[in-house]
């Protein structure tokens, strides 16, 4: 990173930081709340840089097979920190702001990914170590704290995880937890992160996931080569479906927030003070049509609505107490 993009960083940071905002252990991990009435949460996971000599790095190996029961995944393991995906998820909640007048809950690791990970099972992502295993439950505390003030307040809401991916095609990757193959396929909406809302919405499924409704068609007509949308349905090679957040904090499990994944290939990252505000009207325009104004006709009035509102809501609750 050049030394002028650095001070930016810094000082974008600062300015954040200067927020009322909740701390985790050490400061490793930050919640920034949002607006009472936002239905919005943006996380970026990968974006710190913090790297305490305390915490070893992560590794592949299965700790000398000193911890028993270690279930760390050889060949797995990914260091790599998604660069300006902070810058990326801050842009866009000052953006979303500004477009839909309610500020975005925002959640963030400072840890470098090489001391945590926290887009993974806390066996891969902290390796039993206790400071990163702190870090890990503070973040997921955070957004299991957003995800319950938007349920309380909205009804439904949508999670937006921020990520970075140096694939060759240069697209922007939306991962809904269906496979590469699922989406060769005809995919199930009960499979997908976004299930609450296929249903319900007055979109049909295919509509929402790649659809001329959908995220990606409303990203392409922008100018972003998108997967999937209409132009581009299924991978046509690599692609990320959707790590630990989405799998764990969208509506595939239950509750009514649902949640997609962002890959954001590294020109569109390096580019976030203008391609951020651009993806920001996207998301607005999204998040209009499918919860603000799909809340109004599909869940208030609707016996369709209070009956999705009403399942996935116990579903959420016994996932949250007895699970």
């Amino acid at each position: 990173m050049k030394k002028d993009s650095v001070r930016e960083t810094l000082a974008l940071i600062r300015k954040l930081q200067s927020e009322s905002h909740e701390s985790g252990y050490s400061g490793y991990a930050e919640y920034y709340p949002g607006s009472e009435d936002s239905c919005i949460i943006l996380t970026a996971p990968h974006g710190g840089n913090i790297r305490p000599e305390m915490i070893p790095d992560r590794r592949k190996t299965c700790c000398n097979n000193t911890v028993p029961g270690c279930k760390f995944q050889r060949n797995k393991l990914s260091l790599v920190r998604d660069s300006y995906t902070l810058e990326m998820a801050v842009t866009l909640r000052a953006e979303l702001s500004l477009l839909l007048g309610e500020r975005p809950h925002l959640i963030i690791c400072n840890l470098n990914r090489r001391k945590v990970d926290v887009n993974r099972d806390i066996d891969n992502g902290a390796q039993h170590n206790p400071h990163a295993e702190r870090t890990w439950h503070d973040y997921h505390a955070f957004i299991r704290q957003a995800r319950t003030m938007v349920m309380r307040n909205c009804g439904r809401g949508i999670i937006f995880d921020v990520h970075g991916q140096s694939h060759p095609e240069k697209l922007i990757e939306l991962g809904y937890v269906l496979s590469s193959d699922d989406l060769h396929t005809v995919p199930l909406p009960e499979q997908s992160s976004i299930r609450c809302l296929s249903l319900c919405s007055r979109y049909k499924f295919h509509n929402i996931l790649r659809g001329p409704q959908s995220l990606g068609a409303r990203l392409s007509r922008e100018g972003f080569a998108a997967v999937p949308s209409p132009a581009l349905p299924a991978p046509p090679t690599n692609y990320y479906a959707g790590g630990y957040t989405v799998q764990e904090w969208g509506s595939m499990m239950g509750g009514s927030v649902d949640a997609i994944q962002l890959e954001l290939p590294f020109n569109i990252r390096e580019g976030y003070k203008n391609t951020g505000i651009v993806i920001a009207s996207v998301l607005a325009d999204f998040i209009t049509d499918m919860y603000i104004l799909n809340n109004s006709i599909n869940i208030r009035q609707s016996q369709v609505g209070s009956r999705c509102i009403s399942q996935l809501f116990w579903e959420f609750v016994e996932k949250l107490f007895y699970i």
